[in-house]
């Protein structure tokens, strides 16, 4: 059964690589920030206009980035038996693969959506809670999946580059610090497997190499942050000051606050089981 979400992760993926961050809701834990770029072989082989005989497209692509999301999550968040966890992504096709656990048309979905559901298993996780979040209100993590050089503001040659970097532009409240977690190339190499359509086995999932760490100095746990990351989904207006542009934002975001807790309140109620009227007859 779902609950409010004890933990909420979002990421966002290109043909350069994924990114995301995780927070604490109900529950506390290290704020954190990942990346991960793609081998040059799967970006050439994603599906564009210049390449339409691709064999990988870019909701595969999003579907990946939020395998390796959760994956990052069974280390980052401390207990996941019985946990509510919300899943935020700006791709409706992998939102709506994650939401029924099963795809179609897409053979690599549906290896990715197979590693999912064991993986929530094995963990002892409530179903998730997949939410669809517009591209332009995915500013936080724009920054992590396009800081390889495709964007020269963001580049990061290094997990300390991105730290600070990600700490400028997101500065968490109560002089709290973002925390950099750098997933193993083993496990990466799992996830990219399957997008290169390789053989892969439940087997090897069941078991998994170490996913990997945070680096660097490790920020304090804590929770409630979920709210306060609606500031930053309100993207800068063209030729807009920062004055101007602080004064839309304390505007737009007690109405952003609570169109986003409808929309999670609303998801949480879909999910729960259906009043039935007893058989038995009442005195």
């Amino acid at each position: 059964m779902q609950s409010w979400p004890d933990y909420i992760g979002v990421k966002d993926a290109s043909k350069h690589g994924v990114g995301g961050i995780i927070v604490g809701e109900s529950k506390a834990c290290i704020p954190t920030v990942f990346r991960l770029e793609w081998p040059a072989d799967i970006k050439a082989d994603l599906v564009s206009e210049q390449n339409p005989n691709g064999r990988i497209t870019n909701s595969d692509l999003e579907l990946a980035g939020m395998v390796i999301l959760w994956l990052i999550m069974e280390v980052v968040c401390s207990d996941l038996a019985n946990a509510h966890c919300a899943l935020f992504s700006d791709n409706s096709p992998t939102i709506g693969w994650v939401r029924r656990l099963a795809s179609k048309y897409s053979t690599v979905a549906a290896q990715l959506l197979r590693v999912l559901a064991l993986r929530l298993k094995k963990q002892k996780a409530s179903p998730l809670t997949p939410l669809h979040i517009g591209g332009t209100q995915n500013a936080m993590t724009d920054v992590p999946s396009r800081s390889f050089g495709s964007n020269a503001k963001w580049h990061c040659k290094t997990d300390c580059e991105l730290l600070t970097l990600f700490n400028r532009l997101f500065p968490l409240p109560n002089k709290s610090s973002w925390t950099v977690f750098r997933p193993t190339y083993e496990i990466s190499m799992r996830v990219i497997c399957v997008l290169r359509m390789q053989d892969s086995t439940l087997a090897e999932w069941r078991k998994l190499p170490r996913i990997g760490s945070h680096t660097g100095v490790v920020g304090t746990s804590c929770a409630g942050l979920w709210e306060w990351t609606l500031r930053y989904r309100l993207p800068a207006l063209k030729n807009e000051s920062e004055h101007s542009r602080l004064l839309r934002v304390q505007s737009e975001l007690e109405r952003l606050v609570e169109e986003n807790k409808s929309r999670l309140a609303q998801s949480v109620a879909q999910s729960q089981p259906l009043e039935r009227r007893s058989l038995w007859t009442s005195e």
